[in-house]
């Protein structure tokens, strides 16, 4: 076997993976979204780090490039690291786990609006914050978060309780012509009903893209602004915002029967010529893509080999026709792969694919 090649004088292992972030596609994907629901706002979904691509730079290119007003994320301490990013004290920003008594104060220093899920909640705010804005969810079906119906009567007669915004979610918006969609919004209409003058929220990236049943009077997109499809297929309207990508650290040239990587997994047949990539599952590309995935080179399609390692991913490069070197950068899913073709080959979905990046993959606002 031959000596591994490395370029003279050159540290690929310092550049590291990386996250490229295309904020012109994410004012796009913004902008696509608005003109399915004319005149509805759209208050972006920013919570577990803006879908891992980083809640405060995101955030700040939607309000000013996009002209967001509100955003949503999930705890207080999401919420107070955001209104610090924004730096200013106008963007509404919700919270969708609601207040407790231990974060009542974070809930007022950082001027956040508590979405409500309980009847409990809606006393505890109502008797700190009487008269001062709130959203409640009500759940239709889903049954992981938010008011039971058998409890909305109780939550509107709550004194001093004022409830701006009524929302709720979709089961299987990832289905659009699944009957449990115009089954929860049935629901959600009646149960609206206990609020009148709210404003109505149902859609977030797959109710957006149904149609204009389910936009009412407000949207909370998430994985669409980010380049991932709400549905069960891709969708071309959405542009590619992340692009996951990492340097060659070394050429290899197997002989036939030598092996690559953990359990020797891959076992050569031929003369074969082996790039070793500075990515694994330690910076979020999934064990499950071993000997499924593909990656980009030069333009070109190769192949990953070998199982998947924590900081390591090796691919076949024999065939290139443009041969990789050490140094060349190479693309796990971007403009010429798309988020949804490498999530599926590594049994994942964009969701997942996109939150699971980890830190170590430096983040860049392109």
């Amino acid at each position: 076997m031959e000596t591994p090649e490395q370029a003279p004088g050159h540290n690929p292992i310092a550049q590291g993976p990386r996250v490229d972030i295309d904020l012109g596609a994410l004012a796009a994907n913004f902008a696509m979204l608005a003109e399915t629901a004319p005149g509805v706002p759209l208050a972006p979904a920013v919570k577990c780090n803006a879908y891992g691509l980083g809640a405060g730079p995101i955030a700040r290119a939607l309000r000013d490039r996009a002209g967001a007003r509100a955003f949503f994320v999930v705890y207080p301490e999401e919420g107070a690291a955001l209104r610090e990013s924004l730096n200013d004290a106008e963007t509404a920003i919700y919270c969708f786990g609601g207040p407790s008594e231990e974060t009542l104060p974070l809930f007022e220093s950082a001027k956040l609006t508590p979405v409500l899920n309980t009847l409990d909640q809606a006393r505890l705010w109502a008797a700190r914050h009487p008269g001062a804005a709130s959203a409640l969810h009500v759940d239709t079906g889903f049954n992981r978060l938010g008011a039971p119906s058998s409890a909305l009567a109780d939550i509107a007669a709550v004194k001093g309780l004022a409830v701006t915004l009524v929302m709720s979610h979709l089961a299987c918006a990832a289905t659009p012509d699944h009957k449990m969609n115009g089954e929860q919004r049935a629901r959600f209409i009646e149960a609206a009903q206990h609020f009148p003058g709210a404003q109505l929220s149902l859609a977030a990236s797959g109710g957006a893209l149904m149609g204009k049943a389910y936009h009412f009077d407000l949207i909370r997109p998430g994985i669409a602004l980010y380049g991932g499809t709400p549905f069960a297929q891709d969708d071309a309207r959405i542009k590619t915002v992340a692009a996951f990508r990492a340097p060659v650290l070394q050429i290899r040239h197997l002989a036939p029967g030598e092996t690559v990587g953990y359990d020797a997994a891959f076992t050569a047949d031929r003369p074969t010529r082996i790039a070793t990539v500075g990515a694994g599952y330690g910076d979020g590309y999934p064990r499950a893509g071993t000997g499924r995935g593909a990656a980009i080179i030069h333009d070109e399609r190769v192949r990953i080999i070998g199982k998947v390692s924590m900081d390591f991913i090796t691919l076949d490069v024999t065939d290139m026709k443009k041969p990789a070197e050490p140094g060349d950068i190479v693309e796990f899913f971007g403009p010429a792969l798309r988020l949804f073709e490498a999530a599926a080959a590594a049994d994942r979905t964009a969701y997942d694919f996109l939150t699971g990046l980890g830190a170590r993959a430096h983040r860049r606002y392109l």
